[in-house]
């Protein structure tokens, strides 16, 4: 627990004995820098290895949640070269977990920036010609599926415990709207700390081991960090996974974690 593995997604031993929540954005395949070292193939078999050994140590009841977007760039990796949007890869993703003893609980949508602001795949001038027009999603997709026969773990305490009617109310909805990064200056891809903040109020109880297998800048630590859980999570470039422990030594010198159990759920815990 608390500790972030510099090492590869792939190899069984990185990971923890045990995990709760599972928050992680797993690489999208469109050519970025930490991509190009494997094929389409390599990149499908990345994410069954890692819902494999995922699925494995998460707890009955725990939950996984994937949050990805379609592949809009699909002509750079199609064999033929053309332009065709790959929107398989949540799918994909279910049908792995499936296999694991893994099922779809619930599906949020992210409703974030307008894609022409800083899009490289989509443009409006003369070098663009006429009925040619495509279309990038300003949403991303958060999947939520947990382990095992009942997504009711046992031995927690009461939603109302542990989460606000008023959060409750606005997250309820399965669409969320906030801005994403709006500079990945550290990152190639960095998601917001509001995502993974209402994925760890939502479907975790202090205390959880929170995971990431893909930790990158390291937000799901932080977040998980200052929400009174422990973390685990495993990165592969050495310059983010200094990053990572940049990150969080500059989140545990600066805040006490935020969460104060009542004495109600110290007295409900089963671990």
């Amino acid at each position: 627990m608390d500790s972030i593995v510099l090492g590869d997604s792939r190899e069984s031993s990185n990971y923890p004995e045990q995990i709760h929540l599972t928050i992680t954005s797993p690489p999208y395949y469109v050519g970025k820098d930490y991509e190009k070292d494997y094929s389409f193939d390599d990149y499908m078999n990345l994410l069954k290895t890692v819902c494999h050994e995922t699925a494995k140590r998460t707890v009955q009841g725990g939950k996984i949640a994937i949050n990805i977007a379609d592949i809009a760039a699909w002509s750079k990796f199609n064999d033929d070269g053309r332009v065709e949007e790959y929107v398989d890869v949540l799918r994909d993703i279910k049908d792995f977990l499936k296999k694991e003893d893994c099922h779809l609980l619930a599906r949020y949508i992210w409703h974030k920036d307008d894609p022409w602001v800083n899009s490289q795949h989509v443009g409006y001038h003369d070098k663009i010609p006429a009925t040619y027009v495509r279309a990038l999603p300003n949403w991303e997709y958060i999947w939520v599926f947990y382990k095992g026969d009942n997504p009711k773990r046992e031995g927690v305490p009461p939603i109302v415990d542990t989460l606000s009617k008023e959060d409750w109310k606005k997250w309820v909805s399965a669409v969320w709207k906030f801005k994403s990064v709006q500079a990945n200056d550290f990152h190639q891809a960095m998601f917001p700390e509001e995502l993974v903040r209402r994925l760890v109020l939502l479907y975790s109880i202090p205390e959880d081991v929170i995971f990431d297998p893909f930790m990158g800048s390291g937000t799901t630590a932080v977040v998980a960090y200052k929400n009174g859980r422990n973390y685990a999570g495993i990165e592969r470039e050495t310059e983010y996974y200094d990053l990572i422990q940049k990150n969080l030594q500059a989140v545990e010198n600066s805040l006490e974690r935020l969460y104060v159990a009542p004495p109600r759920f110290e007295q409900t815990r089963v671990f």
